[in-house]
């Protein structure tokens, strides 16, 4: 069974949806959300076509101050959480609110481990492609699957594999298409996958009146064009 692994799409629902093709291409049996549904872009598609999937989904930060309405004043013109909330129904909200922190899948090939941030602190714990990963050799996983920087990147340290399955929607770096995992537990495979979403970014720039941080993101990877990246 081959795994295919998203994260962090921040309402960019058509960017989503381009993942979930690409996966499906992958031949992907099944699909697993790291959080960060929503955040940054006031749009609930995203929450929408996860409830209506078979996607298994753990919660990301945003989700978490969301749903618990939590973010702070002076952040609330960046992250968009009221417009967003507000948008919800009832049931799509009681939906937020039922995602684990973390999710744990153990069978005979080993245990896989499923966060937002990081295996110590599940929903706001940074791991980037150059951090160390000597405080997790003790967890109790053998492949660990994050998101949380929209930095994505494949490692092995003390027999486990990490994987930062990067950003659905709204990445960040030098490479600013969206990111995909897939995963063959049989063979002990991540394979990073990368896709344009400069169309998706564009058209939510026409959409949505956005905080300037968010909107010059956004135009970076509207523009952004695969030979820009340096070898």
């Amino acid at each position: 069974m081959r795994l295919g692994i998203l994260s962090d799409a921040h309402g960019n629902i058509e960017a989503f949806e381009l993942a979930l093709a690409v996966l499906a291409d992958a031949k992907a049996d099944a699909i697993y959300f790291l959080g960060d549904a929503v955040g940054y872009i006031p749009e609930k598609g995203v929450v929408s076509a996860l409830r209506s999937s078979g996607i298994q989904v753990v919660r990301g930060n945003h989700d978490d101050m969301l749903i618990r309405q939590t973010t702070a004043a002076d952040r609330e013109a960046i992250y968009r959480h009221r417009e967003t909330f507000a948008l919800l129904s009832n049931d799509e909200r009681d939906f937020v609110g039922s995602w684990p922190s973390k999710l744990t899948v153990r069978d005979e090939r080993g245990t896989i481990l499923f966060v937002h941030g990081s295996p110590k602190n599940p929903l706001e714990g940074y791991v980037y492609p150059d951090s160390s990963l000597s405080d997790f050799a003790e967890v109790d996983a053998d492949i660990v699957f994050m998101g949380h920087t929209h930095h994505p990147f494949v490692r092995q340290h003390a027999d486990k594999l990490f994987v930062n399955v990067g950003s659905c929607g709204l990445p960040r770096g030098r490479d600013l298409r969206g990111s995909v995992c897939i995963y063959d537990p049989g063979e002990r495979a991540a394979e990073i996958i990368r896709f344009n979403i400069s169309g998706p970014c564009r058209r939510i720039l026409s959409r949505y009146p956005l905080a300037p941080p968010v909107a010059s993101l956004l135009e970076k990877c509207a523009d952004f064009k695969a030979n820009e990246v340096q070898s």
